[in-house]
């Protein structure tokens, strides 16, 4: 059994016992497992769930993760929180936040994107931020949405308070 090995034998599967607090490693390839903090240059992650991963270069499948930081960052079919890379590719994924020099979503749902290159294939972002974007972005709030949405909160803002204020002279 080889070091990198070693390092995952400890680690206990999805749902038993207590997470480990940290696992490190060179290589490491966690499948079927439940983690806090995973470090190593090069880490693989399949079928798991980690709070936070730091490594240079990360690849999950079908994988669970708070947040992720990473020079380099293959994901599929994964929930993110927090994604923050040099290089980011997300296929079939959801996430919070995908902060990364060069992004590609392909059929990923996310909150916000940010970045240098952003291109995207498919899914929906609310907030979509780069200097060259391409592909079929899709926001979830469009000109025509955001000023529905604008006066809808304008009228109902107004109708309580003119509600607050009846309610006050009785």
């Amino acid at each position: 059994m080889t070091e990198e090995q070693e390092t995952t034998a400890d680690v206990l599967p999805a749902g038993e016992g207590t997470r480990p607090a940290e696992v490190s490693a060179e290589v490491l390839e966690l499948k079927q497992v439940s983690v806090a903090t995973v470090r190593g240059q090069k880490v693989r992650l399949e079928g798991s769930a980690a709070r936070t991963i730091r490594a240079e270069e990360a690849e999950l499948e079908s994988a669970a993760v708070l947040r992720l930081e990473a020079g380099e960052a293959e994901v599929e079919e994964a929930a993110i929180g927090l994604l923050r890379a040099e290089k980011a590719q997300l296929e079939e994924c959801s996430a919070g936040l995908v902060a990364a020099q060069e992004v590609v979503l392909e059929e990923s749902n996310a909150w916000a994107v940010c970045g240098g290159v952003v291109r995207v294939e498919g899914g929906r972002s609310l907030l979509v931020i780069g200097r060259h974007l391409d592909g079929t972005v899709q926001p979830v709030l469009d000109l025509r949405g955001a000023i529905a949405l604008g006066l809808a909160a304008g009228l109902s803002g107004a109708l309580l308070l003119l509600l607050r204020r009846l309610l006050r002279r009785r």
